[in-house]
Protein backbone atom coordinates (compact mmCIF):
# COMPACT_ATOMS: atom_id res chain seq x y z
CA UNK A 1 0.00 0.00 0.00
CA UNK A 2 2.82 2.36 0.91
CA UNK A 3 4.49 1.45 -2.36
CA UNK A 4 1.39 2.46 -4.33
CA UNK A 5 1.13 5.72 -2.41
CA UNK A 6 4.75 6.55 -3.25
CA UNK A 7 4.13 5.90 -6.96
CA UNK A 8 0.94 8.00 -6.86
CA UNK A 9 2.72 10.86 -5.10
CA UNK A 10 5.60 10.67 -7.58
CA UNK A 11 3.25 10.81 -10.58
CA UNK A 12 1.29 13.71 -9.10
CA UNK A 13 4.51 15.65 -8.63
CA UNK A 14 6.30 14.62 -11.84
CA UNK A 15 3.52 15.13 -14.39
CA UNK A 16 2.73 18.76 -13.53
CA UNK A 17 6.46 19.53 -13.39
CA UNK A 18 7.03 17.92 -16.78
CA UNK A 19 4.07 19.81 -18.21
CA UNK A 20 5.46 23.04 -16.82
CA UNK A 21 8.91 22.40 -18.29
CA UNK A 22 7.42 21.51 -21.68
CA UNK A 23 5.18 24.57 -21.60
CA UNK A 24 8.15 26.71 -20.63
CA UNK A 25 10.21 25.29 -23.49
CA UNK A 26 7.36 25.86 -25.95
CA UNK A 27 6.98 29.41 -24.68
CA UNK A 28 10.72 30.06 -25.18
CA UNK A 29 10.54 28.71 -28.75
CA UNK A 30 7.45 30.84 -29.42
CA UNK A 31 9.18 33.84 -27.87
CA UNK A 32 12.17 33.33 -30.16
CA UNK A 33 9.88 33.18 -33.19
CA UNK A 34 8.16 36.39 -32.13
CA UNK A 35 11.47 38.26 -31.91
CA UNK A 36 11.82 38.52 -35.70
CA UNK A 37 9.98 41.85 -35.77
CA UNK A 38 12.18 43.52 -33.16
CA UNK A 39 14.74 45.90 -34.72
CA UNK A 40 18.43 45.13 -34.34
CA UNK A 41 19.69 48.68 -34.07
CA UNK A 42 18.88 52.35 -33.74
CA UNK A 43 20.10 54.61 -36.57
CA UNK A 44 21.12 58.24 -36.65
CA UNK A 45 22.33 59.96 -39.85
CA UNK A 46 23.40 63.45 -40.82
CA UNK A 47 22.71 64.60 -44.42
CA UNK A 48 22.63 62.21 -47.39
CA UNK A 49 19.54 63.48 -49.27
CA UNK A 50 17.12 62.03 -46.70
CA UNK A 51 17.11 64.89 -44.21
CA UNK A 52 19.34 67.33 -42.37
CA UNK A 53 19.08 64.91 -39.43
CA UNK A 54 17.51 61.45 -39.67
CA UNK A 55 16.50 58.86 -37.09
CA UNK A 56 15.31 55.31 -37.62
CA UNK A 57 15.34 51.63 -36.78
CA UNK A 58 17.02 48.87 -38.72
CA UNK A 59 17.37 45.15 -39.25
CA UNK A 60 20.53 43.16 -39.89
CA UNK A 61 20.51 40.13 -42.21
CA UNK A 62 22.96 37.51 -43.53
CA UNK A 63 25.49 37.72 -40.71
CA UNK A 64 25.34 41.51 -40.58
CA UNK A 65 26.12 41.84 -44.30
CA UNK A 66 22.78 43.45 -45.24
CA UNK A 67 21.00 46.25 -43.42
CA UNK A 68 17.42 47.41 -43.93
CA UNK A 69 16.47 50.77 -42.40
CA UNK A 70 13.20 52.61 -41.84
CA UNK A 71 14.09 56.27 -41.38
CA UNK A 72 12.42 59.59 -40.66
CA UNK A 73 14.33 62.67 -41.85
CA UNK A 74 13.82 66.33 -41.03
CA UNK A 75 15.07 69.57 -42.59
CA UNK A 76 14.30 72.78 -40.67
CA UNK A 77 13.06 75.79 -42.60
CA UNK A 78 16.26 77.82 -42.14
CA UNK A 79 18.21 74.99 -43.84
CA UNK A 80 15.92 74.14 -46.77
CA UNK A 81 13.80 77.28 -47.31
CA UNK A 82 10.87 75.14 -46.14
CA UNK A 83 10.24 72.57 -43.43
CA UNK A 84 10.80 69.16 -45.02
CA UNK A 85 9.85 65.71 -43.74
CA UNK A 86 11.05 62.52 -45.45
CA UNK A 87 10.26 58.84 -44.93
CA UNK A 88 12.92 56.49 -46.26
CA UNK A 89 13.49 52.78 -46.75
CA UNK A 90 17.25 52.22 -47.07
CA UNK A 91 19.28 49.11 -47.97
CA UNK A 92 23.02 48.81 -47.37
CA UNK A 93 25.28 45.92 -48.42
CA UNK A 94 28.66 45.22 -46.81
CA UNK A 95 31.01 44.06 -49.57
CA UNK A 96 33.93 42.83 -47.47
CA UNK A 97 35.53 43.31 -44.05
CA UNK A 98 39.20 44.16 -43.66
CA UNK A 99 40.53 43.38 -40.18
CA UNK A 100 43.36 45.60 -38.97
CA UNK A 101 45.63 44.41 -36.14
CA UNK A 102 42.82 42.20 -34.79
CA UNK A 103 41.30 45.22 -33.04
CA UNK A 104 39.93 47.33 -35.87
CA UNK A 105 37.95 46.69 -39.03
CA UNK A 106 36.76 48.60 -42.06
CA UNK A 107 34.16 47.60 -44.64
CA UNK A 108 33.31 49.09 -48.05
CA UNK A 109 29.55 49.33 -48.64
CA UNK A 110 27.07 49.95 -51.44
CA UNK A 111 23.44 50.85 -51.02
CA UNK A 112 20.28 52.45 -52.29
CA UNK A 113 17.22 54.05 -50.77
CA UNK A 114 13.69 55.05 -51.71
CA UNK A 115 12.13 58.13 -50.10
CA UNK A 116 8.77 59.81 -49.88
CA UNK A 117 8.58 63.54 -49.21
CA UNK A 118 5.14 65.04 -48.56
CA UNK A 119 4.70 68.78 -48.22
CA UNK A 120 5.11 72.12 -49.96
CA UNK A 121 8.48 71.38 -51.56
CA UNK A 122 7.28 68.35 -53.51
CA UNK A 123 4.54 67.29 -55.90
CA UNK A 124 2.99 63.97 -56.88
CA UNK A 125 2.25 65.14 -60.43
CA UNK A 126 4.20 67.75 -62.40
CA UNK A 127 2.59 71.22 -62.29
CA UNK A 128 1.32 72.57 -65.60
CA UNK A 129 3.76 75.51 -65.50
CA UNK A 130 6.61 73.10 -66.34
CA UNK A 131 7.18 71.79 -69.91
CA UNK A 132 5.53 68.43 -70.57
CA UNK A 133 7.93 65.50 -70.23
CA UNK A 134 10.82 67.63 -68.96
CA UNK A 135 10.44 67.10 -65.22
CA UNK A 136 9.25 64.13 -63.22
CA UNK A 137 7.36 64.13 -59.91
CA UNK A 138 9.64 64.59 -56.91
CA UNK A 139 7.54 63.32 -53.99
CA UNK A 140 9.14 59.91 -54.52
CA UNK A 141 12.84 59.67 -55.25
CA UNK A 142 15.68 57.18 -55.06
CA UNK A 143 19.31 57.53 -54.02
CA UNK A 144 22.42 55.41 -54.43
CA UNK A 145 25.44 55.48 -52.16
CA UNK A 146 28.91 54.08 -51.62
CA UNK A 147 30.77 54.28 -48.35
CA UNK A 148 32.91 52.87 -45.59
CA UNK A 149 31.97 51.69 -42.12
CA UNK A 150 33.67 50.28 -39.04
CA UNK A 151 32.20 48.32 -36.14
CA UNK A 152 33.13 48.65 -32.46
CA UNK A 153 31.94 46.11 -29.90
CA UNK A 154 31.34 47.27 -26.34
CA UNK A 155 33.35 45.41 -23.71
CA UNK A 156 30.48 45.47 -21.23
CA UNK A 157 27.14 44.84 -22.93
CA UNK A 158 24.32 46.72 -21.22
CA UNK A 159 21.71 48.47 -23.31
CA UNK A 160 23.77 48.25 -26.51
CA UNK A 161 26.17 45.59 -27.81
CA UNK A 162 28.09 47.41 -30.58
CA UNK A 163 28.06 50.40 -32.91
CA UNK A 164 28.71 50.94 -36.63
CA UNK A 165 30.24 54.28 -37.60
CA UNK A 166 29.80 55.04 -41.32
CA UNK A 167 30.50 57.64 -43.97
CA UNK A 168 28.83 57.63 -47.41
CA UNK A 169 28.93 59.47 -50.72
CA UNK A 170 25.35 59.83 -51.87
CA UNK A 171 23.53 61.04 -54.99
CA UNK A 172 20.03 61.06 -56.38
CA UNK A 173 19.33 58.43 -59.03
CA UNK A 174 17.71 61.18 -61.16
CA UNK A 175 20.99 63.13 -61.16
CA UNK A 176 22.84 60.09 -62.50
CA UNK A 177 20.19 59.57 -65.18
CA UNK A 178 20.21 63.18 -66.38
CA UNK A 179 24.03 63.38 -66.41
CA UNK A 180 24.23 60.20 -68.48
CA UNK A 181 21.48 61.43 -70.78
CA UNK A 182 23.16 64.80 -71.31
CA UNK A 183 26.56 63.11 -71.90
CA UNK A 184 28.34 66.00 -70.23
CA UNK A 185 31.05 66.19 -67.59
CA UNK A 186 29.77 65.16 -64.18
CA UNK A 187 28.78 67.99 -61.88
CA UNK A 188 30.38 67.58 -58.46
CA UNK A 189 27.39 69.32 -56.87
CA UNK A 190 25.23 66.24 -57.38
CA UNK A 191 27.10 64.39 -54.60
CA UNK A 192 26.36 64.62 -50.89
CA UNK A 193 28.36 63.35 -47.91
CA UNK A 194 26.51 61.53 -45.13
CA UNK A 195 27.83 60.37 -41.75
CA UNK A 196 26.08 58.39 -39.06
CA UNK A 197 25.91 55.47 -36.68
CA UNK A 198 24.01 52.22 -36.20
CA UNK A 199 23.74 51.46 -32.48
CA UNK A 200 22.97 47.75 -31.95
CA UNK A 201 20.71 46.60 -29.12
Amino acid sequence: MKHHKCILFFLCFLLPSTGYLCAQEDFEILEEKEKWFKPDYFKIQYAGNIGFMSLGLGYSWCKNNIHTDFIYGFVPKHKGNATIHTFTNKFTFRLYTFNILNNYNISPTLGFSASFEPGENSYMSVPEKYPSGYYSSNSFYACINAGLKTNFKFKEERYFSSVDIFCEVNTLADYVYYNLKAQEDWDENIFSIAVGANIFF
